[in-house]
């Protein structure tokens, strides 16, 4: 009973493989965020208090070099680098 429910296991893992490469082959393999803004380590969101949550205001600023600019998340700069996920934590 249990070896069955490892082969099936195993069977829809190779399944679920194949799909993976087939979307890696449309879509493009290890495809990147756009380099905007929002997806750089040195832009700082801008949120405003609504009630009890604070919502993000799709504006900040970047706090790269020694000027600090209003920008727009979709914006990029010259200063971009990439947000590394789980690690830009403060």
């Amino acid at each position: 009973m249990v070896s069955e429910k490892v082969k099936e296991l195993e069977q829809e893992n190779a399944l679920l493989k194949e799909q993976v490469k087939t979307l890696e082959g449309m879509c493009g393999a290890g495809a990147e965020y756009p380099k905007n803004c929002e997806y750089c380590q040195n832009f700082i969101q801008h949120y405003i208090k609504c009630g009890s949550q604070y919502i993000p205001t799709h504006d900040g600023h970047c706090a790269a070099g020694q000027r600090l600019k209003r920008k727009k998340a979709e914006e990029t700069c010259k200063s971009f680098s990439k947000k590394q996920f789980g690690q830009n934590v403060i």
